[in-house]
């Protein structure tokens, strides 16, 4: 009789526990099954408010390009008035990215730090070149044609190499010939007065001047030139060179 209590109530412990593990693996999935529905809730309706920010580390001077800027939830008692926002995926201006590209950094930018018009000078305002300069370095402007500015495919940000283009003429002799070689190597491009107006379907106006990034010697350099013969842009790729020849 003892030995029949005992086996009747080590059944019943048996049962007990097997019922309540199956209650936690019931519990576990109606957790895990509510967390999923949280999630696809909160992916697809994203964040209420979002602010314009840095994507990476953007040093002074640096051009603004739109791989440089992302959205990044905010909290909404954080939000300050000179901050870009959009609210539930939509931003006041459909071209916020078109307006700030080309822009310069006034001061850094550390990733995840809010854009702000303090922070950013355009083309055309004032201190623009002051801005885009590096410490020790001047800003000098070159007349460029179509053929010599690349045809209008040079842009601000961009990097180049000036050639030289002079003529020849020896002693003794009646033929002028012609030279060209290659005076600076990997240059700068600040600015150029190049314009495109598609709203209204006017047609480009190519640059007449470009205006770059250089040492005070290069700038005497490019004077001189400039009194020699007739300079030209060769665009230059924006991945590494190896062997990259060293600027003058």
């Amino acid at each position: 009789m003892r030995l029949r209590i005992i086996i009747l109530a080590l059944i019943a412990v048996g049962m007990a526990s097997g019922t309540v593990f199956l209650a936690q693996d019931w519990l576990q999935a109606q957790r895990d099954a509510l967390n999923a529905q949280l999630a696809a809730r909160q992916v697809e309706e994203g964040p209420e408010v979002e602010v314009l920010v840095a994507a990476e580390n953007l040093p002074r001077g640096t051009f603004v390009k739109e791989s440089n800027l992302r959205w990044q939830a905010w909290p909404e008692d954080g939000v300050s008035d000179q901050y870009i926002v959009r609210e539930n995926g939509r931003a006041e201006s459909d071209m916020v990215f078109e307006d700030l590209i080309g822009a310069v950094v006034r001061n850094g930018l550390n990733v995840g730090e809010p854009i702000t018009d303090g922070r950013l000078v355009r083309p055309g305002d004032r201190g623009f070149l002051a801005a885009v300069l590096s410490p020790g370095h001047r800003a000098i402007s070159v007349p460029v044609s179509a053929t010599a500015g690349v045809a209008g495919f040079v842009f601000p940000g961009d990097r180049v190499d000036l050639i030289l283009t002079h003529e020849i003429q020896r002693a003794g002799e009646s033929v002028t010939r012609r030279a060209s070689e290659t005076l600076l190597h990997d240059v700068r491009v600040l600015a150029v007065d190049q314009s495109v107006d598609d709203q209204n379907g006017a047609p480009p106006r190519v640059a007449k001047t470009a205006t770059f990034e250089v040492t005070p010697k290069q700038a005497e350099i490019i004077t001189v030139a400039l009194q020699i013969g007739w300079l030209s842009l060769a665009l230059r790729s924006l991945g590494v060179e190896q062997d990259a020849p060293k600027v003058v």
